[in-house]
């Protein structure tokens, strides 16, 4: 059983933080007037995959995944959102956040030297890849979505079961709360990554030092300066509304969803796989929950491998 993680020292942290050494190279994307930073590896002349984060956590969730597709032939490049790790940190303004997110991912695509890519979101991070297909279907090579969906079919599935979708409902409501209630706190937001963490992974990955590796990661990543308010808003984006043009808006590109082997992942896979006007698989990762990338990675690259080759 691994022991439970000290936690980062007190006080705001530098994003120096998360800029760990691996297989890759950290880069400053320049799109649209910010600065996104991607741990990348790969050729540039292969196929780009872009990988996408949850509200809680940052480019580090797929530190295991990274070199592993770029030695099965991709471009991988791991993103800090808007707001987080060694990205910039702009005030939030005026606008969408989604489709603000949206046309800083297509900007970075061609600034790594792409015309488009394969995208893989996780949880939130799969909302916002979802809608980017949507509204940039020029930039998209394939879509692998885990544990996600559009808005949405999200938010349509909340409503017609929400005995079925209790914490992801309560995340949602609570999320709208005031930004400077939710993060006044730093106890409540280690308390909230850590049930995050406990909630979408598995006991057997709680006991792992995997498991404390990643608390401590997300626990640092959240006390870099500014990134609190980044947190809150795009969590909001689980289940953003869209605009109207959008919300039937159809995915015209091969598509992989990996879910856990939940009923109401399959309810939501039935809204997805009625979104997608191109080639659907769904997909269960042993082992894991709804984090598959953390918690079994080299299973889940040999699957988003698999998937892609067969295109």
């Amino acid at each position: 059983m691994s022991e439970p993680s000290p936690g980062p020292p007190p006080g705001p942290l530098p994003p120096s933080v998360v800029e760990l050494p691996g297989p890759f190279e950290h880069q400053l994307i320049h799109t649209r007037g910010v600065r996104l930073h991607a741990a990348v590896a790969g050729h540039p002349t292969d196929p780009l995959v872009l990988l996408v984060h949850d509200a809680f956590g940052g480019w580090f969730d797929w530190l295991e995944v990274i070199a592993p597709l770029a030695e099965a032939g991709y471009h991988v490049a791991a993103v800090d959102l808007r707001g987080y790790g060694l990205s910039d940190k702009p005030p939030a303004g005026a606008g969408s956040l989604l489709r603000q997110i949206c046309s800083d991912l297509a900007g970075a695509i061609g600034a790594l030297g792409h015309d488009e890519a394969i995208l893989v979101g996780a949880d939130t991070g799969g909302s916002i890849v979802w809608t980017l297909a949507t509204t940039h279907p020029e930039r998209v090579r394939a879509l692998v979505s885990v544990s996600a969906a559009h808005p949405t079919d999200l938010r349509r599935s909340v409503a017609a079961r929400p005995w079925n979708f209790f914490w992801m409902g309560l995340r949602g409501l609570v999320s709208r709360l005031p930004v400077r209630l939710l993060t006044a706190s730093q106890g409540a937001v280690d308390a909230s990554h850590r049930r995050f963490l406990q909630l979408n992974t598995t006991s057997a990955f709680q006991r792992s030092t995997g498991f404390a590796r990643l608390l401590d990661l997300r626990l640092k990543a959240a006390r870099i300066g500014n990134t609190r308010p980044a947190a809150v808003h795009t969590a909001r984006l689980l289940l953003s509304p869209v605009p109207r043009r959008l919300m039937n808006a159809k995915v015209t590109v091969p598509t992989l969803l990996i879910h856990p082997d939940q009923g109401l992942w399959r309810h939501v896979n039935a809204r997805a796989e009625a979104r997608v006007s191109a080639r659907v698989d769904t997909a269960v990762v042993p082992g894991s929950k709804t984090m598959p990338h953390v918690e079994t990675p080299a299973r889940f690259v040999g699957l988003v491998a698999g998937f892609l080759a067969d295109l």
